[in-house]
């Protein structure tokens, strides 16, 4: 998925994945320009590539970064995301009450939580930071996941003890000492970072590695395969 940026400085190619069995949540957290969405395009393009039937909601609040998406299914914009997550939810409920035997992976793609969650009120906020909540807690066992992109990773935007299911958190860029204390990382772990695409991956709190994200050489064939699993 990644390469090893320690490694890869002395000229060898090792590979760091997000092993989604074992762990099965994660939040890409950075400041803008980082490049938290190239790293979570590379992640959805290898999830097409190898994990049969795989199946992707993204919730692109921003309308941004995402619009080659329009069109398919499991893609949402601005407020809609509410269903799009709602509707996610819902097939996790189904799934868990064994209204639905499937077991293939599915994933949900939280653009920008914290921007979607300040143009709620507060009743619909703290119902999606449940349902978020939910999904974070039982969805590994049947299959369900949950990928969240933000500048930071603040507790208020996750209901109490949410958070903590994160078990990959993929820092991009050069994040504040706050942001990292966050993400659960010390800033004084982290050596400055310079170019896009680089960053740190902690792993069930323990693991921190340096983390560089490889050029797409074929961009549109890569949109085309996350296109395919968007429904």
């Amino acid at each position: 998925m990644f390469w090893d940026g320690a490694l890869l400085r002395q000229g060898c190619q090792f590979p760091v994945n997000w092993d989604y069995v074992h762990c099965p949540h994660a939040l890409c957290v950075g400041p803008t320009g980082s490049g938290k969405t190239y790293a979570e395009k590379l992640i959805l393009g290898r999830i097409a590539k190898y994990i049969p039937n795989a199946k992707i909601t993204v919730l692109d609040f921003k309308a941004d970064d995402y619009n080659f998406l329009r069109g398919c299914g499991g893609h949402c914009e601005f407020i809609d995301c509410v269903q799009g997550l709602d509707n996610f939810y819902h097939a996790f409920l189904a799934r868990m009450q064994g209204n639905n035997l499937d077991r293939s992976f599915r994933l949900v793609v939280i653009e920008e939580l914290s921007s979607l969650l300040n143009t709620l009120d507060k009743k619909e906020a703290e119902a999606v930071k449940r349902q978020v909540a939910t999904l974070l807690m039982l969805g590994r066992s049947f299959n369900f996941h949950v990928l969240v992109s933000q500048q930071r990773a603040d507790a208020s935007y996750f209901a109490a003890g949410a958070r903590d299911n994160f078990s990959i958190m993929i820092l991009m860029g050069n994040v504040s000492r706050e942001a990292a204390t966050m993400a659960g990382v010390s800033k004084d772990e982290l050596q400055p970072i310079s170019g896009i695409g680089a960053g740190y991956m902690l792993t069930n709190g323990t693991d921190l590695r340096e983390i560089q994200v490889p050029t797409v050489r074929n961009f549109a064939r890569l949109e085309d395969a996350i296109r395919a699993i968007v429904k």
